[in-house]
């Protein structure tokens, strides 16, 4: 999309400039992401209420992990079958210890080359099923979007995001800690796996601060889904 001057909303939502990029399909594709904690969740259910066609990323790439799959022969080949549990499947708490505990061994960098485009392939069948359907506009939501390279698929990017500051690590390692049951270190792990915030918002489109209720994040989200769908038009 990259047009219009930057605009600061009244609930914060911040649009960018950026360079023109090329021209929109008639399917309007959103990707959202932001680190770990920032709320990107709470976000695509905000999204999902107001009639978004939503595709979580990092749901379908945990699907590559099934037995059966390329992916899934590949990974046990790779790690060895110490990170399957007893039923053969990946054990991914496991398989997660191994590949964020050294970050200089390549293990994370190794494993997203074997999922990523898997998952990619996957959202493209889904993308041109919604497009046979007649549907307007799709929301992406993956963590990892410019590291993956998918900022290059999609017409706009959204970056959720926690205010920074000790204030903003300690509400991502609260709320981490509550959906996934991380301790500090194990959050931190994945916080340096990640693209900084500074990075995420220097080439996102729009940023959503996530600092204060949902009520408050509601009418973010709202007034954003509204501004992009206008400006898509």
């Amino acid at each position: 999309m990259h047009q219009s001057s930057s605009v600061l909303s009244a609930t914060g939502t911040r649009w960018l400039d950026r360079p023109a990029g090329p021209p929109m399909t008639q399917r309007l594709t959103i990707g959202l992401t932001g680190g770990i904690g920032s709320g990107k969740t709470e976000v695509t259910h905000i999204l999902r209420e107001l009639g978004a066609v939503v595709i979580d990323a990092d749901g379908i790439a945990h699907l590559s992990y099934r037995p059966g799959t390329p992916a899934y022969e590949a990974i046990v080949r790779l790690f060895g079958r110490d990170i399957l549990d007893g039923s053969g499947v990946i054990d991914r708490g496991r398989l997660g210890t191994i590949v964020f505990s050294d970050p200089g061994s390549g293990r994370r960098e190794k494993l997203e080359a074997i999922v990523w485009p898997a998952t990619r392939e996957w959202i493209e069948g889904r993308l041109a099923k919604e497009e046979g359907r007649g549907t307007r506009a799709v929301v992406i939501e993956v963590s990892k979007l410019f590291e993956a390279g998918w900022d290059q698929f999609v017409d706009v990017v959204w970056a959720v995001e926690v205010p920074p500051g000790d204030a903003g690590n300690s509400e991502i390692a609260r709320r981490v800690q509550a959906r996934s049951g991380f301790d500090e270190a194990r959050t931190r792990e994945r916080v340096a796996a990640q693209m900084t915030r500074e990075e995420r918002i220097e080439r996102a489109d729009l940023v959503i601060e996530n600092a204060a209720t949902l009520d408050f994040l509601r009418e973010q989200v709202k007034t954003a889904w509204q501004t992009t769908r206008a400006r898509s038009e």
